[in-house]
């Protein structure tokens, strides 16, 4: 079992991920170069229980490890079944089948019950750098998304801007309102025509799927 006394040490202390599941192998008496999943992923989640029960936060990281333990450990019992079934299968006295095509055997998945603690922080650590370029790449989208939005009451500003255009003239194109056919121009034109339609102060009509839209005014001033 975990010594208590150590696993209080390094949450205090704050350790990260490595250290801890380093820890957990020598606390278990695993051998560095061929670690159990089964039982390492069974000491993790007692790992978790403890710092849990002493009211400290867990770690994002840690719960995102406790998931891929758990995935394999899922894995490697299924693939345990499908062997324990093949042996079973093997007692079965044999039937018959002479005249039918030879089939192939079922290949089988390699075994990864045992893989070194090197081997397993690698893979782990690859799984960060992809979780971590995947939610920088989903920053960088909203970030650009909030830039071409604007504020409640600048687009509020931005309305009253449009409607007052289409006043003038009573009917315009929509290439008209646009200062300049720049996707950020179009974009700050676009939206509030959208809100100004849907309040029913305008009508937009677009003859041909990606034409010119004529806009029409139908609400009063």
């Amino acid at each position: 079992m975990i010594d208590e006394n150590k696993m209080i040490q390094t949450i205090v202390l704050g350790s990260d991920w490595q250290e801890v599941l380093a820890s957990i192998v020598v606390e278990e008496g695993m051998d560095p170069l061929s670690i159990d999943i089964l039982k390492l992923a069974e000491s993790f989640m007692q790992y978790l229980q403890k710092i849990k029960s002493f009211d400290f936060r867990i770690p994002a990281r840690f719960v995102l490890i406790a998931a891929i333990l758990l995935r394999m450990k899922c894995e490697l019992l299924l693939e345990e079944e499908e062997k324990k079934d093949m042996i079973e299968g093997e007692q079965i006295p044999p039937i018959d089948v002479s005249g039918l095509p030879t089939l192939s055997p079922p290949v089988l998945r390699r075994p990864t019950r045992k893989v070194t603690l090197d081997e397993l922080v690698t893979a782990l650590n690859k799984v960060f750098d992809f979780k971590e370029r995947k939610e920088g790449k989903k920053l960088r989208l909203r970030m650009a998304v909030e830039k071409l939005i604007e504020p409640e009451e600048d687009i509020e500003i931005k309305i009253r801007e449009i409607f007052n255009q289409i006043m003038r003239s009573g009917i315009i194109k929509f290439s008209d309102l646009v200062p300049a056919w720049k996707r950020k121009d179009i974009v700050e034109t676009f939206v509030p025509l959208l809100h100004l339609s849907n309040r029913g102060r305008v009508s937009c009509d677009q003859e041909e799927m990606f034409k010119e839209i004529t806009i029409k005014l139908r609400g009063p001033a």
